[in-house]
Formats: C-alpha cells, sequence, structure tokens
C-alpha cells in the first residue's frame, strides 16, 4: 500500500509543475490553453533528445525549451497581436499534439534513460513517511519545492504581489511602475518552461 501510495506521488510530480506553470500565466493574465498540447510534444521532444544523447539533464532542458517556446507563441498572439487566447490556445493544443504524435512515432516502444530513486539517509527510515516522502527521484523531491516555493514568491514576495497585480489589475500595476506586457511575456513564457518540465 505504501509503495502505491509513494507511486501516485512520483506520478504526480509532472502534474505539480503543469499545474504551477499554468498558475504563474494566469496570474500574470495570460490564458495558456496548450498545455496539454505541450506536454506531449513536450515529452517527445524530451525523450528523443535524452534517447538520443543518453542525457536525462539534457532530455529535461529539451522539454522545458519546447514549452517556453510554444508559451511565447500563446504571449506574442494574445498580448502583441491581441488574438482571442482560447482560440490560440486551443489550436497549439491540437497542433502540439499532433506533431508529437507524427515525430514521436519512431520512438514508440523504445526505452528510454530514467531516473532512479534517491533514498535521503536517515529520514529514508521513518516508518510511513520514509517510504512515501523520501525514497523518491530527483523530481518528485523538486515538484516537493516547487510547490512551496511557487507559494511563497506569489504570496511572500514584493514581485510576487507584483504579478498578482499584473493579472487582476494591470491598470494599477503600471501606475506603480511595472511593464505589464514584458512581465506578461516572462511569466507566460517562465510557465511553458515548468510545462514542458511537466512533459
Amino acid at each position: 500500500l505504501l509503495v502505491g501510495l509513494a507511486g501516485v506521488l512520483a506520478a504526480a510530480a509532472p502534474i505539480i509543475f503543469a499545474v504551477l506553470g499554468e498558475t504563474l500565466s494566469e496570474r500574470a493574465g495570460v490564458i495558456n490553453l496548450s498545455m496539454n498540447g505541450t506536454i506531449l510534444l513536450a515529452a517527445m521532444g524530451g525523450f528523443a533528445i535524452a534517447h538520443n544523447t543518453d542525457n536525462i539533464v539534457l532530455g529535461f532542458l529539451a522539454g522545458m525549451l519546447i514549452g517556453a517556446f510554444v508559451a511565447l507563441i500563446v504571449a506574442f498572439a494574445s498580448i502583441t497581436l491581441k488574438q482571442s487566447q482560447v482560440a490560440v490556445g486551443f489550436v497549439l493544443a491540437l497542433t502540439c499534439r499532433d506533431l508529437s504524435y507524427f515525430l514521436g512515432n519512431p520512438y514508440m516502444g523504445i526505452p528510454g534513460p530514467r531516473l532512479q530513486a534517491i533514498q535521503i539517509p536517515v529520514l529514508s527510515d521513518i516508518p510511513i513517511l520514509g517510504t512515501l516522502l523520501f525514497k523518491q527521484d530527483l523530481i518528485t523531491y523538486l515538484s516537493f519545492i516547487a510547490i512551496y516555493l511557487g507559494w511563497l514568491w506569489i504570496f511572500r514576495t514584493r514581485p510576487g504581489l507584483m504579478l498578482q497585480g499584473i493579472g487582476e489589475k494591470p491598470a494599477a500595476a503600471f501606475i506603480r511602475g511595472a511593464n505589464v506586457n514584458f512581465m506578461r511575456y516572462v511569466y507566460t513564457v517562465i510557465g511553458g518552461a515548468l510545462i514542458g518540465l511537466a512533459g
């Protein structure tokens, strides 16, 4: 049972990064509806790079770059071109999904590199909690940290408060000296990179 619950936590790690990425984008006032397609395309690209280079880190970086690039398209279309965020996101979701199937076809069924579980000394020996929390892989540990850092940044820092203002009251944020469109670009791209990491 504990091993199964630990597996649930490990499987939830990508979802945590995706939700955190979308939260940053939405707090800045940009809805990135391409998330599902971005995750698929980033997963395909990240796997292809990791498989061909035998380097998992490069695979993660490739996924993040793909996610950031798709988010940049969303930001450009919605902020600069002032197109519908819903329409752009929907089209990109379908496009990224189809691209991932088309480009990823040669890699179907191929086993790839995997992250190994890292046991944290002493903490991993704690009954129940040790098995659940301290015998995970690096990405799962990072997802735990990301939850706290995301909350801390958004609700307990000055830039985080400005981020909330950019999304909820952009005119007030502008009066306080924020470059609203630039910051929307920045947070949308960072959010896209986190969504790519989820892939």
